[in-house]
């Protein structure tokens, strides 16, 4: 009976101790983190250049064999604090013809690349993440290697330069380092 009744003690002893722990009541010690860095050089400043409403100003584009065109267009590019970025770009009739006449396909006048973004903020670079913007492995992949012929396609990263004047660059490269396509941003209203 003794035996039973410490048992019954212990069992009892058990739920309560798992009770009392289990109360939803606030953490009484505050977790060890550290703060956000600030300043110049730092992701949050680089969010804090990039945020807001952008218009473009100018839209280049260079071919991998080095031909050279300006394209005609208007749009507008967005960018949140949280990591949003959308570039929406509409070309004029003669802007896609630039674009034909250097080997770049456009199935319609507008140009649209919408997502979140990591911001590389040692390479100044903007890459789209999430579900199908990553690389797809080390293998080939016929249909990366297409998409990534497009100066515009989401998996080129973007490299970003704010100008003294305030002018926002943002730069497309070919794979072999050259320069794909030069976009110049002003602040919008």
């Amino acid at each position: 009976m003794r035996r039973h009744r410490q048992g019954l003690l212990a069992t009892i002893g058990v739920a309560v101790t798992v009770a009392s722990c289990a109360t939803g009541q606030p953490r009484q010690r505050p977790l060890q983190t550290s703060p956000v860095a600030e300043g110049p050089g730092t992701m949050e400043a680089a969010r804090k250049v990039l945020e807001g409403r952008w218009v473009l100003v100018s839209l280049n584009v260079t071919a991998e064999d080095g031909r050279a065109a300006g394209v005609e267009a208007s749009g507008t590019l967005t960018s949140d604090a949280f990591g949003n970025m959308n570039i929406e770009v509409r070309m004029t009739d003669a802007g896609r013809k630039a674009l034909e006449g250097l080997g770049v396909k456009t199935p319609n006048p507008v140009i649209s690349t919408t997502g979140q973004v990591a911001i590389d903020v040692q390479q100044r670079r903007i890459t789209y993440v999430g579900e199908g913007f990553d690389k797809r492995g080390t293998g080939f992949d016929p249909d990366l290697a297409a998409r990534r012929a497009n100066p515009f396609a989401l998996e080129r990263p973007r490299y970003y330069a704010l100008g003294a004047d305030g002018v926002l660059t943002l730069t497309t490269r070919h794979d072999n380092g050259k320069d794909a396509g030069v976009s110049s941003w002003k602040r919008g209203s």
